[in-house]
């Protein structure tokens, strides 16, 4: 493994780490998710220069992952798949890497997310959601936690067996 996938390899897991004890430290924040998506980034990108040779320096994931090669893709899912099987759905991976994206992005800075409303109305609004059984379709935020662990898992896989 070159020196420097082995570095990101590191980081990625020094950041799962931190969110596992985050989450258990923290019940209902989403630090913890948020650590793990920024986990998910650098594997992604080590992956990318692991069969590449290089990665682009931006969070577009589904950028990121349709320019893996089909076969390190699939070999990722494989492993990623069995992880939660039955629990993660990992079907539709495009919409969950711009859930993700989005989570990153715009969820990290909730106070950006909501300025245009008043803490009443963003109070309100969140009521609202809950009573209608808070509809994950619904959320402005969408963190897809056990599909998030099952593909960084499936990642750590595919770069341990390089």
């Amino acid at each position: 493994m070159h020196d420097h996938v082995a570095r990101m390899l590191w980081d990625a897991k020094e950041r799962l780490h931190d969110a596992d004890i985050l989450a258990t430290a923290v019940a209902g924040g989403s630090s913890s998710s948020l650590l793990r998506i920024l986990a998910l980034e650098v594997l992604l990108k080590a992956v990318h220069y692991a069969t590449l040779g290089r990665y682009r320096a931006h969070h577009r994931y589904v950028e990121l992952w349709r320019t893996l090669p089909p076969e390190v893709r699939a070999q990722i899912l494989a492993v990623a798949g069995d992880r939660f099987a039955g629990h993660a759905c990992l079907d539709d991976l495009d919409a969950l890497l711009h859930d993700w994206h989005f989570a990153f992005m715009k969820g990290r800075y909730y106070y950006e997310l909501y300025e245009h409303q008043s803490a009443a109305e963003q109070r309100k609004e969140g009521e609202a959601w809950l009573a209608r059984g808070a509809p994950l379709d619904e959320a402005q935020v969408r963190y897809h936690p056990l599909e998030l662990q099952a593909l960084a898992y499936g990642l750590i896989a595919y770069l341990e067996d390089e």
